[in-house]
């Protein structure tokens, strides 16, 4: 076994001769050295951001709120919808899900739908499904 730990301490000095060379340096800090061109890291606004990313793209969702009439014709027909939630209020897509959905204004429904958001205040939802 004596000699096990010769071997050990011989491996621990080749370690240190190669840590002495300085060729190896993990440094990722460009700016260090004085050449080259500095990163940006994820915090100063060169990495992804999830919320900004997420925010205008579309997402499947499930709320719950009340389907109410936006807008009718002369003739007292609903035309568009909104489905109000306890924080926003988004334009219901006409599509066939919407169309149908024209004979349940005022009722409270849970929906499941893909949300896009159009301006700042603005957001639409094309409803899937809903209960």
């Amino acid at each position: 076994m004596a000699g096990f730990k010769d071997d050990i301490d011989e491996m621990d000095e080749e370690l240190d001769l190669d840590g002495d060379e300085g060729g190896d340096d993990f440094s990722f800090d460009d700016d260090e050295e004085g050449g080259g061109k500095s990163k940006k890291g994820k915090s100063e606004g060169g990495g992804f951001n999830r919320e900004s990313y997420y925010v205008y793209k579309d997402k499947l969702v499930q709320l719950s709120g009340t389907i109410r009439p936006k807008e009718r014709s002369k003739e007292g027909k609903v035309m568009t919808l909104d489905f109000k939630t306890d924080e926003k209020i988004y334009s219901v897509v006409m599509d066939d899900m919407g169309k149908k959905l024209t004979t349940s204004c005022f009722q409270e429904l849970l929906v499941t739908g893909l949300v896009s958001k159009v301006s700042e205040k603005e957001y639409t939802i094309s409803i899937k499904t809903y209960i």
